[in-house]
């Protein structure tokens, strides 16, 4: 995943610093791998350690790795951007339609990447296992949300998915062992999920979270956490990036159970022609 990708996603779970420090390497890419920590805390007004723990809450060992995933991230953007030159040899910018494909891959491919193969599967299985499913969207993922109910009720599972809050607190009042509840959230932080989520945990139903990859209150208090990617982008477009980040999880969550399923009742038919030939 693009350096300068996850610096976008996490932006607006970033404390006041981090973002100064988040906005100051987005607008100078191209002349990070010049800086030195001490320089860049001068320019943007921090200590020197922040830098470096900036650098390490990404992922990184500091900020010589930092700036160098950095200068990676220019020259890979570099070597996909396409710019149309005018007779006059004037450059315009990329064409709305190249633009939001470049931005749609970036963001599908983010989505994969960021999310661990584990824990993929953990929610899988744990989907497939459980008795009853719930599931609830908030942020914006209500629709998400109902399509992932959708999806899932097409593959026979009992699922609950309704967004007024008094029902989704007796549905999970209702959940037990064996159960599931999938909360979906780009913030991570709507106080009535953390309390459902808590409700949740206490019946022993294992929780699975869609919310952005930094630290947040839901995230945290769940059995399972997969990641959408968040956008430091125009509110509008913001919206569009985090909607098409989750749906993208939801299909990836559907498709591994059909795939499982499949391959399930090929082995049952399979095993089905070897008893009848004893």
């Amino acid at each position: 995943m693009s350096c300068l990708t996850i610096i976008r996603s996490a932006r607006d779970s970033m404390s006041a610093n981090e973002k100064k420090l988040a906005d100051f390497v987005l607008e100078n890419a191209p002349l990070i791998r010049d800086y030195s920590s001490q320089q860049i805390a001068g320019s943007v007004g921090v200590s020197q350690s922040s830098v470096v723990k900036f650098s390490q809450k990404l992922g990184y060992k500091g900020f010589t790795d930092l700036k160098l995933a950095v200068h990676e991230s220019v020259v890979k953007q570099g070597s996909n951007v396409s710019v149309l030159r005018t007779d006059d040899g004037y450059l315009e910018e990329q064409p709305i339609k190249d633009s939001l494909l470049a931005r749609k891959s970036e963001v599908l491919s983010s989505s994969t990447v960021i999310n661990d193969n584990d824990a993929i599967l953990a929610a899988v299985l744990a989907i497939e296992s459980a008795a009853q499913v719930q599931v609830i969207g908030a942020d914006g993922a209500s629709l998400v949300a109902k399509d992932l109910a959708h999806k899932l009720i097409d593959l026979g599972k009992p699922v609950i998915a309704e967004s007024d809050l008094e029902v989704q607190l007796s549905g999970v009042a209702k959940l037990g062992r064996g159960d599931c509840l999938v909360v979906i959230s780009a913030s991570g932080q709507p106080a009535h999920l953390i309390d459902i989520v808590k409700s949740a945990r206490k019946s022993a139903a294992v929780v699975i979270s869609i919310t952005n990859q930094w630290a947040n209150p839901l995230g945290t208090i769940c059995d399972i956490q997969l990641y959408s990617v968040s956008s430091g982008d125009s509110p509008d477009v913001k919206k569009l990036i985090v909607a098409m980040s989750q749906q993208h999880l939801v299909d990836l969550l559907y498709c591994s159970l059909v795939q499982r399923s499949n391959r399930s009742s090929k082995a049952t038919a399979l095993n089905k022609r070897k008893g009848l030939r004893r």
